[in-house]
């Protein structure tokens, strides 16, 4: 915004609407999610794991896959807030380069799943591999206690999560 907009009368509250509590839960996830679904981090990971094409669309696909395993396409665009038809676009590039595949949904006579090719988990298992690093760098100061503490709630609150949803 330029300089000019500035409304020089404007009386404004600079601070956040949250308070500062540093155990507020609401900022504590909310800190851990902006950093982890952060551009800088997700392009930190696609170097290291030496993602064949920068494209972030398709690196952060072959993430959730390798999370997930396959899946339909429609759940991958609900997970990554994509378009169904860009997601269709991703999972062509995806299959041309010969990181996913397409296959008929066991459960499903009509239905399509998006799995990894070897290639594709060859890359999920660095990806994995780095993720595990990360988090080993970041805990490095806990006592196995407290990240035993850790592993637990967290898990607690994803379970309480999917049978929200």
């Amino acid at each position: 915004m330029a300089r000019g907009d500035v409304d020089p009368d404007a009386s404004a509250d600079l601070s956040p609407v949250i308070g500062a509590d540093p155990l507020d839960l609401r900022l504590s996830l909310a800190s851990i999610v902006h950093w982890a679904d952060s551009t800088g981090v997700r392009r930190d990971v696609m170097a290291r794991v030496a993602f064949p094409i920068d494209d972030m669309g398709m690196f952060l696909v072959v993430n959730q896959l390798s999370y997930n395993g396959a899946m339909r396409p429609v759940d991958l665009s609900l997970a990554l807030g994509m378009t169904p038809t860009n997601m269709s676009k991703i999972v062509g590039r995806l299959v041309q380069a010969g990181l996913t595949v397409r296959v008929a949904a066991p459960d499903d006579d009509r239905g399509v799943l998006v799995a990894l090719t070897d290639e594709g988990r060859r890359i999920g298992e660095r990806i994995m591999s780095t993720a595990e690093t990360n988090m080993q760098a970041l805990l490095a100061d806990w006592s196995p206690a407290e990240i035993d503490e850790l592993r637990r709630m967290m898990a607690r609150l994803a379970r309480v999560h999917r049978r929200d949803r």
